[in-house]
């Protein structure tokens, strides 16, 4: 399986458990392709701020932020000509989905936060509906 994969993505919110997806992508699949994908969140974002300081600002400032702590995660990675970020704006689940089709991805590998129970039901899993809708396989790091 890991001769097959030639592009892998690693979607981060800046967790331990993403760093560890990380590092998982660069061990298992040594020749591939990896990049690290950070979805900013607006709805989180956007009504208090924009209110406050202006649509410009807080998209300087959120893509800052971004930039940020892709540059964090990233920065113990030796390997570095095989391994490009990014990071669009969005729902995290349906942006990952989407740039895995867009952008030919063939493995996904990201980190769970590993809730159960009522907490998941309430808050959502975006690892759980990245496993429902993506079009590649999905390793998840617990």
């Amino acid at each position: 399986m890991a001769a097959d994969v030639e592009r892998v993505l690693v979607p981060t919110d800046g967790a331990p458990l993403s760093r560890d997806a990380l590092m998982y992508a660069l061990a298992v699949h040594p020749t591939a392709e990896i990049t690290v994908l950070h979805v900013i969140d607006y709805i989180e974002e956007m009504d208090v701020a924009e209110a406050m300081i202006g649509r410009e600002e807080l998209h300087e400032r959120t893509t800052e932020r971004a930039e940020a702590l892709l540059a964090d995660v990233t920065a113990d990675v030796t390997d570095e000509d095989r391994l490009t970020t990014a990071y669009v704006f969005g729902t995290p689940a349906a942006e990952i989905i989407s740039y895995t089709k867009d952008h030919g991805i063939d493995l996904i590998v990201m980190g769970s936060h590993g809730r159960t129970g009522l907490s998941r039901v309430i808050l959502g899993s975006v690892a759980q509906s990245v496993l429902k809708g993506a079009p590649v396989p999905v390793t998840i790091i617990r």
